[in-house]
């Protein structure tokens, strides 16, 4: 070998290790780009799944690595305001419009947290701005969806939702959520098909799977209930929840032993649970025993003083136990909760229509304190004061003690 090819091959062998090294690099470059990107995805993956803090953390640690991508600080702003984080969601804002984001986003997004923080002037704004088709749209809608349910302006969130699940029909959360828009309209059937359009999309999630089942008691039959609490049952056997709706679909398909065997296992463990207490009275009832399902039936009713259908049954088994004035005291009490409930469901209808009469607001929140829902109530009340500061009813209800429950024989 000469002297010349000698010098050539380690020449050749550094630039072949050269080569060899760039090419790592950039292999590795782009495998960390890749990386840094897989970030940004799962942030807004996180963020579709409404789990707020899970994007948080992804979108930081992008953030880290991209501290001027306007896209992400603008994710990440409007994920710090779900947060309840203003300073922060502010912050993510004044470096979005820092490095040339757009100003449409940026002026939603500070109308959003204004309305988040109290401020209701932003409301005409935002209920304009999600009139129009599209994503900036819906990220507004999640917003005054939440104000309107919780200004119990129903009918209104009701259309929002409607609007939102056209661009996102399969969204758990807006599907769970019209679906208890409809049951406070009580529309159950109509909430019956959010739940079934839940589970269909998320068939492993067991709250929507809960409620579907819970739903199919009221207006399906026991033996479609029966097929979601078992699908339940396999994964949470202990689930109080579960067990019970078990016992409600065996006793209801004349199953007495099955539904006894789960309702006194559910009593041994909590003797004062009150669903297990009034469904062991119902069974007690239809078994033929009065007076058992009587001592039952009647710390159910103590235990749940506004369910109308507890105090139906101690009508029926009153009568059974021939104690006709004792009877009729609980199917007086009986009636007047199922007209309170008659006359909710039609001021929630008159409220779409006259949102701002004081004496709606008024006589609502009065009759949801009278049927023990103090938070909607008190809701209701403040409401009526924020139209009519000088309501004197809604002001004395608010400082008042609730009221207590009639007693009955």
């Amino acid at each position: 070998m000469s002297w010349a090819a000698g010098l050539r091959r380690p020449r050749a062998v550094v630039l072949l290790a050269t080569a060899l090294a760039l090419a790592g690099a950039g292999g590795y470059v782009a495998w960390s780009r890749a990386r840094t990107d897989e970030l940004l995805r799962r942030g807004e993956e996180a963020l579709e799944r409404h789990d707020y803090s899970a994007a948080h953390e992804y979108i930081d640690r992008y953030l880290a690595k991209r501290p001027g991508d306007t896209h992400a600080l603008l994710l990440a702003a409007r994920t710090a305001r779900r947060l309840r984080n203003s300073p922060d969601a502010r912050e993510h804002l004044r470096r979005y419009r820092e490095g040339g984001g757009g100003a449409e986003p940026a002026v939603v997004e500070e109308a959003l947290i204004d309305l988040q923080r109290g401020d209701l002037s932003a409301v005409p704004f935002l209920r304009e701005r999600a009139s129009r088709d599209d994503d900036l749209a819906l990220v507004i809608l999640e917003v005054l969806i939440q104000h309107d349910l919780d200004t119990y302006q129903l009918a209104v969130a009701l259309d929002e939702f409607t609007r939102y699940l056209r661009r996102r029909p399969d969204d758990l959360k807006a599907l769970m959520g019209r679906g208890y828009v409809w049951e406070r309209f009580l529309y159950f059937s109509d909430a019956l098909a959010d739940y079934q359009k839940a589970v269909a999309a998320h068939p492993d999630h067991e709250p929507a799977r809960l409620k579907l089942g819970d739903t199919l008691l009221i207006v399906g039959t026991p033996e479609e209930a029966l097929e979601q609490y078992r699908w339940l049952a396999e994964r949470r056997p202990e689930q109080v929840e579960v067990r019970l709706g078990l016992a409600r679909c065996y006793r209801r398909m004349a199953r007495p032993e099955e539904a006894a065997r789960l309702l006194d296992g559910i009593l041994k463990e909590d003797p004062e649970h009150a669903g297990a207490v009034w469904e062991r009275g119902e069974l007690e009832l239809q078994q033929g025993r009065p007076a058992e399902a009587e001592r039952l039936l009647r710390r159910a009713a103590g235990k749940l003083p506004y369910d109308q259908r507890v105090h139906y049954a101690m009508y029926r088994c009153l009568l059974q136990l021939n104690r006709p004035k004792d009877a009729e005291a609980y199917n007086a009490r009986a009636a007047q909760l199922e007209a309170d409930l008659r006359r909710l469901s039609e001021l929630r209808l008159e409220v779409m229509k006259r949102p701002n009469e004081t004496a709606l607001r008024c006589e609502g929140g009065l009759l949801f304190l009278r049927n023990g829902e103090r938070e909607e109530g008190r809701r209701w009340l403040q409401l009526a004061l924020r139209l009519d500061p000088k309501c004197e009813a809604a002001r004395t209800a608010l400082t008042a003690d609730p009221p207590a429950p009639p007693k009955l024989p």
